[in-house]
């Protein structure tokens, strides 16, 4: 059997995501390629630290794209997401590397990237602000968006119900 030469190789994200496997074994929990230049990672909380520096200063992601939550209600977890790029490399420079991790929904507090990546700062204060996860080590955990007297809780909680009157 041939393999058609129309699909794309996905052999660079392969690649990025074999690295993490053999240097962090078991702390990589999920691994796939969602589509052409989008890999895709789950590590242990008590890595994410550790992984990303090895992402920054070994795999040569210098760049955070973005960050943001999501909330898991039934699971009963929480997930945090960073979204990287190695921009200094040509040949990389399309591929957006979703980082993640899982926190439980009664305890969400992981440690702040701000450190590797200054530019998650204040992806990471929204996230704190709309779904109550804490980031440890954060310069500035503050309100970001939302009014001053907000005194709600975080709003993109899935078991929250904003009034509508």
């Amino acid at each position: 059997m041939t393999t058609p030469t129309n699909i794309p190789s996905l052999e660079r994200e392969d690649h990025i995501l074999d690295q993490l496997k053999e240097k962090f074994g078991d702390a990589i929990k999920e691994s796939r390629v969602s589509r052409r230049s989008r890999p895709e990672v789950t590590v242990a909380m008590e890595k994410m630290l550790e992984v990303s520096r090895f992402l920054r200063d070994e795999l040569g992601f210098d760049r955070a794209n973005g960050a943001g939550g999501a909330d898991y209600l039934r699971d009963q977890k929480m997930e945090v997401i960073y979204h990287v790029s190695n921009l200094a490399r040509k040949e990389t420079r399309d591929i957006v590397l979703s980082v993640k991790e899982i926190v439980p929904r009664s305890s969400p507090k992981v440690n702040s990237l701000v450190s590797i990546w200054p530019s998650v700062e204040n992806f990471e204060r929204e996230t704190y602000e709309m779904y109550g996860i804490a980031f440890d080590g954060h310069p500035h955990l503050e309100k970001l968006f939302l009014i001053d007297n907000w005194d709600g809780p975080p709003p993109l909680r899935k078991d929250v119900r904003i009034p509508t009157d």
